[in-house]
């Protein structure tokens, strides 16, 4: 099944599953080489389901997204039992932010995970916070498995991106 609609039932499910968790997989490839990479991070979500995380821009995945980059998230959880799998996928592009982008996404990344404002407060890693690279994943295109529906269950909801 395929939706188009924000705001669709599917769309809710996507953002009430994104929000209801805080870690996703991030799968990147080097300009040069394709080799792939894939990095667990913390994430905060918006209404229309853009990412936004923290990363050294050093990093590799980092290094692969540069100013910008195609990128594939999952988030899901660890289960036991197949019948019970939930996740969201996503295809889209990820992108370093600057000047009031940059301020704006790190506001509603520190809204979730208000441990970043204390860390910015300690010596050693103030500096460290201040170069960090804060990135926002647009996505084209998302899919909500849902196992729990039926062997397979997965719906796809595809983004329009402005």
């Amino acid at each position: 099944m395929q939706d188009r609609a924000d705001g669709s039932p599917l769309h809710e499910r996507v953002a009430a599953y994104l929000r209801a968790h805080h870690t996703m997989t991030i799968a990147t490839v080097s300009p040069v080489g394709n080799t792939p990479h894939a990095a667990s991070v913390f994430y905060s979500v918006g209404d229309d389901l853009r990412l936004v995380f923290l990363s050294k821009t050093g990093s590799v995945h980092g290094s692969h997204i540069g100013e910008s980059a195609p990128i594939a998230v999952t988030v899901t959880e660890d289960y036991g039992d197949w019948e019970m799998i939930q996740g969201v996928q996503i295809w889209g592009d990820a992108y370093l932010l600057k000047g009031e982008a940059r301020v704006a996404a790190l506001a509603r990344y520190v809204l979730r995970f208000p441990f970043v404002r204390d860390l910015a407060k300690k010596p050693g890693l103030a500096e460290t916070l201040r170069a960090i690279g804060v990135y926002a994943v647009v996505p084209v295109r998302a899919a909500f498995t849902d196992n729990t529906t039926g062997v397979f269950g997965r719906e796809i909801l595809e983004l329009e991106v402005d």
